[in-house]
Order: structure tokens, then sequence, then C-alpha cells
């Protein structure tokens, strides 16, 4: 290899170590309290997942010239939330406000935010969840 192809290889090498950092640290890799085999693997399987989407979702996001660290883009992410809470005998929720990351994230996936105020059904509605599934099965409530 040509010195300048070496020296070029070497400073992407910081790229790999980040995404080890990521996936020990940030991720929790480690499986925890899993002991048989198959719950090890599937813990695995889903990190990977997560690490694997939080990057593609960093290089969807310098694609469109908005360079932003893995910890920022989660808090962005984080940072999208709804409060639910009971008014005249209706559930409706709140949208939290959202970072401006937050809002470019959904911008460059091509996602419709929420309004400020929804009930559960225009939230299945803009988020387009099948008619049948019920929050707990999304991980809400």
């Amino acid at each position: 290899m040509p010195a300048t192809e070496i020296i070029e290889t070497y400073h992407t090498l910081w790229k790999i170590e980040e995404s080890f950092r990521i996936m020990k640290s940030t991720l929790e890799v480690r499986p925890i309290f899993h002991w048989k085999p198959e719950r090890i693997h599937g813990h695995f399987v889903v990190c990977f997942l997560a690490f694997m989407l939080e990057r593609k979702l960093e290089m969807m996001l310098n694609d469109n010239e908005i360079k932003n660290s893995p910890e920022k883009i989660r808090e962005a992410l984080n940072s999208m939330q709804l409060a639910g809470v009971t008014l005249k005998n209706e559930e409706v929720f709140i949208k939290v406000k959202n970072t401006p990351l937050a809002n470019k994230i959904w911008q460059i996936l091509k996602l419709k935010l929420p309004s400020n105020i929804n009930t559960s059904e225009q939230l299945k509605d803009t988020l387009n969840f099948k008619k049948d599934m019920r929050w707990g099965q999304l991980g809400f409530f």
C-alpha cells in the first residue's frame, strides 16, 4: 500500500474504535441478566440492530450535511416525548417540544410529526400503526 493510503486508512480507525465504544457503553451490549445462550444471543442481536440503525441514521444526517455525534442524536431522539393526560374523561397526548435536531431527523426520515394535542386514534393514524394494535404492544404505558 502507498503511504498515503496507509495514513488514510489509519485516520478512519477512530470510527471503528468509536463503534466499539458505543456498543460497549451506550448500548450496553454485555448481557447483564441473561444466562441462557439463546437469551444472550437475542440480546446481542437486538443491541447490534440498534447499533446499525444508529449508524445508518448518523450517515443519513451526514448526507444531509447535519453532522452530530451519536450522543447528540440519541439526546434528540429522547427529546421526542408525549405526555399522557386525561381531559374530560378522555386520554390525550401532548407533544413535548422537540429539539431542532429531532425535527430534522423526522424530516430526513420523511415522518409526519404528531400535532401538539392528540387522541390515541390520531396518534395511531399519524404514526401509521395498525388499527388493532394496542399501546402496550408498542411500548407505551
